[in-house]
């Protein structure tokens, strides 16, 4: 029997990575047509975002997610990136990033996600969480308040929902979640409140982590997830994509959202 829509809680689902490879775009269309997404987020750096991703996207409902950015420090797509992430959190650190190089790059890959998709991104987050870093996350911030006044763009945060989690979630929170998440705060920009998906990318039992996950639903919550139709060479997590994709077209899926009291909503809807 369905839970009354007025008593769910609504969360966010966000697919990161779009325009990443034919598979991942494929999978998150499809998701998205059968409403089990209510955010994607997308590689405006990707060699397919202007030529293939973002046309397809401009074919899907207008409305149906959020679609944002995701910032992207990391990912060269088969050619040499800017940093790998372990160079990039240290240099972070010691403040040895170039905030001018940094707010040129936010504002191309700005230009090239709104040439795609026609219009700003309703949200910001960042590839492998590099948005939040030091440096970069008050770059961020600059950017967003003299390009997007006036607009209710969110930021996301990776303060873990639950408090009591560990490993990545709380390494994620000390290396810029609970920063920015204050840092949000101050600058009265939106954001999700409290953060989920982060594990190894290595369970089969990719159901049993998001039914964990949904214990600590709450208004505005927003879970993260990587799913692709296809594998892709060269891509470290091809395999747990698969695994994702196929529970979050699954029946099972959509059974869980309901036992949990939980609905899939954008977080643009809520503010």
């Amino acid at each position: 029997m369905m839970t009354p829509l007025t008593s769910l809680v609504p969360i966010a689902l966000c697919a990161d990575d779009y325009a990443q490879s034919e598979g991942v775009d494929a999978a998150i269309g499809e998701l998205l047509h059968l409403k089990r997404l209510s955010a994607v987020s997308c590689f405006s750096t990707a060699p397919r975002w202007l030529s293939h991703a973002a046309p397809a996207l401009r074919e899907l409902p207008k409305g149906c997610a959020d679609i944002g950015l995701h910032f992207n420090l990391t990912e060269g797509f088969g050619q040499a990136s800017p940093y790998r992430l372990p160079h990039l959190i240290l240099r972070s650190f010691v403040q040895a990033l170039d905030p001018g190089w940094m707010t040129r790059m936010l504002h191309a890959q700005l230009d090239a996600f709104e040439q795609g998709w026609g219009d700003a991104p309703d949200f910001i987050d960042g590839h492998q969480h590099v948005h939040q870093l030091p440096v970069v996350r008050q770059v961020l911030l600059q950017v967003v308040k003299e390009r997007y006044a006036g607009r209710p763009l969110w930021i996301r945060n990776t303060l873990p929902a639950d408090p009591r989690w560990g490993g990545k979630a709380r390494i994620l929170q000390w290396l810029g979640g609970a920063a920015l998440e204050r840092d949000l705060k101050r600058a009265s920009r939106h954001s999700n409140s409290g953060f989920a998906g982060v594990y190894g990318f290595d369970r089969p039992d990719y159901d049993v982590c998001f039914a964990a996950w949904l214990q600590a639903a709450a208004p505005g919550m927003l879970i993260m997830c990587h799913p692709a139709a296809g594998l892709h060479g060269g891509d470290v997590i091809a395999a747990q994509r698969l695994v994702e994709y196929r529970f979050l077209r699954s029946d099972a899926f959509v059974d869980m959202l309901d036992r949990a009291h939980v609905q899939l909503t954008q977080l643009s809807a809520m503010q």
